[in-house]
């Protein structure tokens, strides 16, 4: 079947004008991930905290990391993963050769038997908040910021 380019890019005009609620819920989403940034440092001086990345409506995410995972080229993220509606905790590799060497490290351990393949951008990942309630967001940061500090 042929895709009518044209007639999609007028459904996705349509869609995703200024105003929108495709548009205003994709910003209410980007805030909430900003916010969740902006307070992690606030919460514990453990962590320093990398620049926030939007994604393309399919992962928003910032990385946060110490000392001992900066020198090991790895990072933490606290992901929204836009497909499933959830918040993860994904360990990153800075690049990835390191994915790869730290993937074939943890592969192996018992709660991670299920992986049958490295993931696509992570070494290791984790769901933290499967359901989140949107509807009372300073709570649901705290859900999700506790489990840091």
């Amino acid at each position: 079947m042929r895709c009518n380019r044209h007639k999609a890019i007028e459904v996705y005009r349509q869609s995703v004008f200024e105003g929108s609620l495709i548009c205003t819920t994709n910003e209410l989403l980007l805030r909430f991930v900003t916010k969740l940034r902006s307070d992690l440092p606030k919460k514990t001086a453990q962590y320093r905290v990398g620049n926030l990345s939007p994604g393309y409506m399919d992962y928003t995410y910032f990385a946060f990391y110490d000392e001992y995972l900066r020198s090991q080229q790895l990072r933490f993220g606290i992901v929204l993963n836009h497909h499933q509606m959830q918040f993860e905790l994904w360990l990153m590799a800075q690049n990835t050769e390191r994915q790869v060497f730290y993937w074939e490290k943890l592969k192996e351990p018992e709660w991670n038997r299920e992986k049958v393949a490295m993931p696509r951008y992570t070494v290791l990942d984790t769901v933290i908040e499967a359901n989140p309630y949107f509807s009372d967001l300073d709570k649901l940061a705290d859900s999700i910021l506790e489990k840091y500090y």
